[in-house]
């Protein structure tokens, strides 16, 4: 999805009639910073350079009123100082400057293309717990930490387990032999 953005395709709409998607490298932006950093879109959306101060972000959550104070990954935010440079965004302008719904729509556009369905802008959040979690091998209290989040349930959300992997560690357990 984040490379359609930066590249573009040609989409045809419900009646058939084909559509360009122009490369659009602020939704591009609006995706890396949601996948990347695990914010809400709403928090994404007050983000500024000046955020992002000695390689820590540094956000009020809209949502949760808590603070988001954390190292950053360097790629970003160097990737973000190029965007800003290229885009004449000063320190303290929003580095997003379109409506979520003007995202939500673009997304929607993305998504029918792909053939996918129930994505939105939360889903790179979602994508983002669930790469911690994986890296992390399973520290769900540090994601609970990284999403701000009171309690360990709402983070268990975040992690769906599938049915298979349910059954493969259900049948791979094996105490048999002992008798």
């Amino acid at each position: 999805m984040i490379s359609l953005c930066k590249t573009g395709f040609t989409y045809s709409d419900e009646y058939g009639v084909p559509h360009i998607f122009r490369p659009n490298k602020q939704l591009g932006m609006t995706f890396i910073l949601q996948a990347t950093l695990g914010l809400r879109i709403a928090d994404v959306m007050k983000l500024k350079p000046v955020t992002f101060k000695n390689d820590k972000l540094e956000i009020i959550e809209k949502k949760t009123g808590k603070l988001q104070y954390r190292t950053i990954n360097k790629n970003l935010k160097e990737l973000i100082y190029e965007y800003a440079m290229e885009n004449n965004i000063k320190s303290n302008d929003y580095i997003i400057k379109v409506t979520v719904r003007a995202i939500q729509k673009q997304l929607d556009i993305i998504t029918k293309y792909l053939g996918l369905s129930n994505i939105s802008s939360h889903s790179f959040r979602k994508l983002f717990g669930v790469t911690v979690y994986n890296q992390t091998n399973g520290n769900i209290e540090l994601l609970k930490e990284l999403f701000n989040h009171s309690d360990i349930s709402t983070t268990q959300r975040y992690i769906k387990v599938s049915q298979k992997e349910i059954d493969e560690v259900s049948s791979s357990i094996d105490f048999t032999s002992i008798w």
